[in-house]
């Protein structure tokens, strides 16, 4: 997990804060911002094309990361009947967590990084943790040929099989085979993919919150 800090200015704020019973009123605004950003975060989590895609292959490849050949249900290999969305998001929701508020005092600095003379900044620092990939490695391992690849990963960064991927109504997944050998087009079959196409995924829907959040505040 990764450690953000955001840093509000201003000496209104500040003598504002000075004052305990203020401090914990701002507190508290600030924490209900945070968890109103994050219920969008996981809003926008259930809405993207890839979770829809995995909570309902019969939708196809509307991610497009196949190349709109079969789905990410079967090509991936989950068993029939599981729900690879709900452990992820379970991990997205639990892994973004607010920490502080806190006050402090900047100092000038010369080019060297020493104290100097000059106009103290007065800010507010507020600290919250948001989760990296490795972060999902638990929550979002492969089930079949993959063996516990993050599957998470897979999707922001390339995987392979895709050549021996057949949408056919068999396998644990009942939507799909890795076979033996490479499958070659021929001009009665649906066009097949030639590799993966990655997408940004969890890490967007990361930087969204972070960028919105901020928004709110400054």
């Amino acid at each position: 997990m990764k450690l953000e800090n955001i840093q509000v200015k201003g000496d209104v704020i500040f003598e504002m804060l000075s004052n305990g019973e203020i401090q914990d009123e701002i507190e508290k605004a600030v924490i209900k911002q945070f968890n109103i950003e994050k219920q969008k975060t996981l809003a926008e989590f259930d809405d993207h094309d890839v979770t829809q895609e995995l909570a309902e292959p019969e939708k196809g490849n509307i991610s497009n990361t196949l190349g709109g050949y079969g789905d990410l249900f079967g090509f991936i290999g989950f068993e029939a009947g599981y729900d690879p969305v709900l452990p992820v998001k379970l991990a997205l929701e639990s892994k973004i967590k607010f920490k502080s508020t806190n006050l402090s005092i900047l100092y000038p600095r010369n080019a060297r990084g020493q104290f100097a003379t000059g106009k103290r900044t007065k800010v507010i620092s507020i600290s919250y943790r948001v989760p990296d990939l490795n972060d999902f490695s638990k929550s979002a391992k492969f089930q079949g040929w993959n063996g516990n690849r993050n599957w998470i990963k897979g999707i922001e960064r390339g995987i392979s099989g895709v050549s021996y991927y057949a949408d056919y109504p068999r396998g644990r997944s009942e939507r799909g085979l890795q076979l033996r050998g490479p499958i070659k087009n021929s001009s009665s079959e649906t066009e097949r993919p030639s590799s993966f196409k990655t997408r940004p995924y969890i890490t967007e829907i990361v930087e969204n919150f972070k960028k919105n959040f901020k928004n709110k505040l400054e």
